[in-house]
């Protein structure tokens, strides 16, 4: 099963480029999370997050609109270990 990466960086996508053929391909892999709601029920499931340990607030996305529903939302990307 896969593990999340420790929460102790901000997370972005990894250096663009292919990987030089001597290295192996990157093991991790990109999970996005998208909370979508009001301003408030967002800031409190990140907090819950934080909490747990799950992620940093700052890793947050800063709000924006949903291009389906209209609605607040924020995005958090995790990677994980092949």
């Amino acid at each position: 099963m896969s593990e999340f990466i420790p929460n102790s960086e901000i997370y972005s996508q990894p250096p663009s480029g292919d990987p030089p053929s001597v290295e192996p391909a990157d093991p991790r892999e990109p999970v996005r999370v998208m909370l979508i709601g009001t301003a408030t029920g967002m800031e409190l499931v990140i907090a819950h997050l934080h909490s747990i340990g799950f992620a940093e607030p700052r890793a947050w996305s800063k709000p924006q609109l949903d291009p389906t529903t209209g609605q607040p939302m924020r995005i958090l990307t995790k990677w994980i270990r092949r």
